[in-house]
């Protein structure tokens, strides 16, 4: 169960979330001159050398990752053709519904996620509407809820998993 993309694909999404992050610190801080005038019209964003390194190596960082995640999907896909999972999907691939026991401990991590949700999000809002920070802690503070979420969910499933092997 362990080499189930299905649990594996949390772990992807966390890293997909830290590569975001690296981004975003990246691009945080650019300068930019916007010149517009009758004879001109430009937009010139300048990285420093850190926030480049950041902002380039996460770039590629994704893409290398967006290779291995394809990869792995469809080898997946070519192992469980009856569980076939979509680039795109719609419903969440992680949850594991094949019989009942997987069903109530996906329903077990979605309450904690939905349980944690619960008390962060308003959390956020708050932070959003008084906090004297740049828009770009917000969107950090997403990241951070949206990196924990995926946490609980797994955490939550590996115990279950685990139990079981023992």
């Amino acid at each position: 169960m362990k080499s189930d993309f299905r649990m594996q694909y949390p772990l992807w999404m966390m890293g997909f979330i830290v590569v975001l992050g690296m981004f975003l610190f990246g691009v945080s801080s650019p300068t930019t001159t916007i010149v517009n005038s009758e004879r001109e019209q430009s937009f010139l964003l300048e990285l420093g050398p850190i926030g480049g390194l950041f902002a380039i190596g996460a770039v590629i960082l994704y893409f290398l990752m967006m290779i291995v995640f394809y990869t792995q999907l469809k080898r997946h896909n070519k192992k469980n053709p009856s569980e076939k999972i979509s680039i795109f999907p719609i419903r969440p691939p992680e949850y594991l519904e094949q019989d009942e026991g997987m069903t109530h401990i996906t329903r077990k991590a979605s309450q904690k996620v939905y349980t944690f949700m619960s008390w962060s999000l308003p959390l956020l809002a708050v932070f959003a509407m008084f906090s004297p920070f740049t828009r770009i802690y917000t969107v950090f503070a997403i990241l951070v809820i949206a990196l924990i979420q995926y946490g609980i969910y797994y955490r939550e499933i590996r115990k279950h998993l685990k139990e079981e092997d023992e």
